[in-house]
C-alpha cells in the first residue's frame, strides 16, 4: 500500500507544508516523521521549560490533525530541536528503516536556510535511496527568505483544505503568540511570516535520489 511520508522537522512544518496534501489522502495512508519535538524555540523563555514546551507542542500538533481532518501514524524521532546538523547519520538510518518502497517523501527544502531543515532535508535525500526515486521537498522558510524560486508540482487547495490548514495552524499559538511579556517569551512566527508561508497553494520540487 502507498504511503504519503511527511518529514517534519519541528511540529507545525508538516502543516505548513503537505497541510493539504495530507488532506487528500485517505484514512491510515499518512505518516508524519517528527523529527525533533520543538523543545528549543523558546531556550531563553522565563515561563516555560524546554521539557514543558515539548509537552505543549506535541499536543499541538494532535490538535492541528484533528483540525486538518488527516488520521495520521506520527513516529516521533527525538531529536535535539537546534541541534540536528550533529545528527544527519543517525537520522538517515532513522528515516531509512522507517520508509518503504512505493511510499511518497514530502520533507523539508535545502533553501529553508533553518539548520535543522537543511540537516533533514540532507538526512532524508540520503536515506530514501533504494526505497523511493525521488524526495519531494516542500518549502517554508524558504517563502520567507525568498530563496524558494522552483517547484515541480503545485497544489492549489479548494476553499474546504484552505480554511482547514488556517485552522489546523492556529492550534500552535506556542509559536504564535506571546508565552509572557519578556521578549525571550515573544512568537517565533510573526504574523508576516506567517502569511508568506500559509498559502492556499502547496509546491515541491522532486529531487533525484
Amino acid at each position: 500500500m502507498s504511503r504519503l511520508v511527511v518529514v517534519a522537522p519541528h511540529p507545525d512544518d508538516e502543516v505548513l507544508s503537505a497541510g493539504g496534501l495530507m488532506r487528500r489522502c485517505p484514512t491510515g495512508d499518512v505518516v508524519i516523521v517528527a523529527v525533533t519535538d520543538g523543545e528549543a524555540s523558546h531556550a531563553r523563555s522565563t515561563c516555560i521549560t524546554p521539557a514543558e514546551l515539548r509537552v505543549r507542542r506535541v499536543t499541538e500538533r494532535t490538535e492541528a490533525l484533528r483540525r486538518l481532518g488527516v488520521s495520521a501514524e506520527v513516529v516521533r524521532l527525538g531529536a535535539p530541536d537546534q541541534g540536528c546538523r550533529g545528527e544527519v547519520v543517525e537520522l538517515a538510518a532513522s528515516l531509512a528503516g522507517i520508509l518503504r518502497r512505493g511510499d511518497t517523501v514530502v520533507g523539508p527544502s535545502r533553501d529553508d536556510r533553518h539548520p535543522d531543515h537543511v540537516a533533514v532535508a540532507e538526512a532524508l535525500i540520503g536515506a530514501a535511496a533504494g526505497a523511493v526515486s525521488a524526495v519531494w521537498e516542500a518549502p517554508t522558510w524558504a517563502l520567507v527568505h525568498g530563496t524558494w524560486a522552483r517547484a515541480s508540482f503545485a497544489l492549489a487547495l479548494d476553499a474546504a483544505a484552505w480554511a482547514a490548514k488556517r485552522h489546523a495552524m492556529a492550534a500552535y499559538v506556542s509559536q504564535l503568540a506571546p508565552l509572557g511579556p519578556d521578549p525571550a517569551d515573544g512568537p517565533v512566527v510573526h504574523p508576516d511570516e506567517l502569511a508568506t508561508m500559509l498559502r492556499p497553494r502547496e509546491e515541491f520540487l522532486a529531487v533525484e535520489v
